[in-house]
């Protein structure tokens, strides 16, 4: 079973996320042409981003970042559009299960479908419109490094990733919140001076559950009951009716500060500036889902 793995950085100092930044929005520039070009119709011929890559190496197009960068961000802009093709297949499939009433011609607009082929059958292409729009793309955010483009150490009990920079050969060093270190092809993701490391495990499956059956009710004040009256994650429901108060009378303070600063443009920058920021909601955000995540997570494996 493949889980995802996040790890975040420690005490990483403005400079080197400045950096990181800006290799972000670069790689961001890339994935918003890879969409424009290949997000529609246009791109559907186009069975592998490794083509993309030869047609652009053999015009020598330049870039601001390094061939591993740029590579694997073509590769994973390209394994999205595909993806978010595959969605909007999906939703024809239904539209002609329902709409199509005889076996054999279902049959074959599924395999038309299927290969591609639908570009050139007029009634695919219709529902084709209908569901898959030309996608664009907001991620400006983003970094993928390559298994053998990056290092990890130890260092004072804490793991460190070095990643290419900008200027070549200079590598930037992540400290992480944790001793262990990332494997595999990461994504980074940069959110308000943070660095987030995702990656991707093998974890084996065990099914060790035993011959007997439980029913199971999902709750609000526990995350589950079982039909042998036994409680799971209790104290899920104070929690979350905690959090959520505590952000009620959150963004009604802000809603009376966005007024004032609406009211009195003399005291909007300030305003805005240091009272309508993101980045306190963003911790406290991640914060409540990690424990949540915690409880839920307890709750299944007792």
């Amino acid at each position: 079973m493949i889980v995802t793995r996040i790890l975040r950085s420690k005490s990483l100092n403005r400079g080197k996320y400045e950096q990181l930044e800006k290799q972000a929005k670069q790689l961001g520039q890339i994935r918003s042409d890879v969409w424009h070009r290949f997000g529609s119709i246009n791109g559907v011929s186009i069975k592998s981003d490794r083509k993309i890559r030869d047609s652009w190496l053999q015009s020598k197009r330049q870039f601001k970042v390094s061939a591993n960068a740029w590579k694997e961000t073509l590769r994973d802009s390209f394994g999205d559009i595909k993806a978010n093709r595959e969605s909007a297949k999906e939703k024809v499939r239904k539209n002609l299960y329902k709409q199509v009433h005889d076996d054999d011609k279902r049959l074959e607009l599924y395999k038309e479908l299927k290969s591609d082929s639908w570009t050139s059958n007029n009634y695919l292409r219709r529902l084709m419109r209908k569901y898959w729009k030309h996608g664009r793309n907001h991620t400006q955010n983003q970094i993928i490094v390559r298994s053998d483009n990056y290092t990890t150490f130890q260092l004072g009990g804490r793991a460190f990733l070095k990643i290419p920079s900008l200027q070549k050969g200079k590598r930037i060093a992540i400290p992480l919140n944790t001793n262990k270190q990332p494997s595999g092809t990461l994504r980074l993701i940069l959110i308000d001076g943070l660095v987030e490391v995702h990656y991707t495990i093998d974890v084996p499956e065990t099914k060790n559950g035993g011959n007997a059956t439980v029913g199971i009710d999902k709750g609000y004040t526990e995350v589950f009951v079982d039909s042998q009256g036994q409680y799971y994650g209790k104290g899920l429901g104070k929690l979350l009716t905690s959090k959520s108060d505590y952000l009620k009378k959150k963004y009604q303070n802000r809603s009376k500060l966005r007024a004032i600063a609406f009211n009195k443009p003399h005291k909007k920058p300030n305003i805005i500036q240091n009272n309508l920021g993101r980045k306190k909601l963003n911790r406290h955000d991640h914060k409540t889902k990690s424990i949540v995540r915690n409880i839920v997570h307890q709750a299944i494996v007792t």
